[in-house]
């Protein structure tokens, strides 16, 4: 069943990306979009997409994450984020099996995720990115580069694959580092992390996760502006202090993504240690 739009109905995909937004829906309803394939084919970028549906300026924001999903949407990205294949490990972490993600997280099954933060010892600060406005969970907020470990791949390498995929990086492990390589990654510590997924394709299921967690070590800090971000995943790039950092995660800061205590302390002492050597 859709969401009645006068003659047509609206997706119970479009509606479901809506649902927050009251206002919004019954605005693009005026102009008969009725599919996220509707909304994406208005123009290429969201700014032209609320000019047509004759938005307010104070509804793009909002507006801007709709469309962004959408786009991802038409493209098949959902499908693929569900059909992707993952190691499912038993409560000592040993594999157990491999499942779809769709599985993984509506079983609440335990898999394996990656974390690097890129910290520059010289200056003490850490390099974080802003997660694209386009993410189920934690849109816009800052935190380090992330992800699910896929099945069969190894958690290095992932570590590594995934520094130069959202922030461009080149990195080897810390023992293998030699000329021209501009950071090198450390395993700093594992943790077992259980949270609530509330909004997104996942909503109401559960994302039960072995974090290993990694320190990317650069020789100097590389200009933001120098960094080639994948707007997937990352839509902007900053360095903090690490003062800063650990001040934005006491006061669970809106704009920081904030991991649980045992997270952030051991992460933090880890940083610090870094910094000190």
């Amino acid at each position: 069943m859709g969401i009645e739009t006068g003659d047509r109905c609206m997706s119970p995909r479009l509606g479901a990306l809506l649902a927050d937004s009251e206002q919004l829906r019954q605005r693009i309803q005026l102009h008969s979009v009725c599919t996220s394939r509707d909304l994406v084919a208005l123009a290429l970028d969201a700014k032209t997409a609320a000019a047509r549906l004759n938005l307010k300026p104070e509804e793009l924001a909002a507006f801007s994450k709709v469309f962004a999903l959408a786009q991802l949407q038409s493209e098949g990205y959902d499908e693929a984020r569900q059909m992707q294949m993952l190691d499912v490990l038993n409560a000592q972490g040993h594999l157990i099996m491999t499942r779809p993600r769709s599985d993984v997280h509506r079983q609440a099954f335990w898999h394996r995720a990656v974390n690097v933060w890129i910290v520059c010892p010289t200056t003490s600060r850490v390099l974080l990115g802003q997660r694209a406005v386009s993410k189920d969970s934690d849109p816009h907020k800052w935190t380090c580069a992330c992800c699910r470990m896929g099945s069969g791949e190894l958690s290095m390498s992932t570590a590594i694959t995934q520094l130069a995929a959202e922030f461009s990086i080149k990195a080897e492990p810390e023992e293998q580092c030699r000329g021209g390589i501009v950071a090198g990654v450390q395993l700093a510590f594992m943790l077992k992390t259980r949270r609530e997924i509330t909004k997104g394709i996942f909503a109401g299921q559960a994302d039960c996760t072995w974090v290993d967690v990694y320190l990317a070590l650069l020789d100097e800090e590389i200009p933001v502006e120098r960094l080639h971000l994948d707007v997937r995943a990352k839509q902007a790039a900053c360095y903090v202090t690490i003062p800063e950092l650990e001040a934005a995660w006491q006061q669970k800061s809106d704009n920081y993504v904030t991991p649980p205590d045992e997270y952030s302390n051991k992460l933090l002492r880890y940083i610090k240690t870094a910094c000190k050597e």
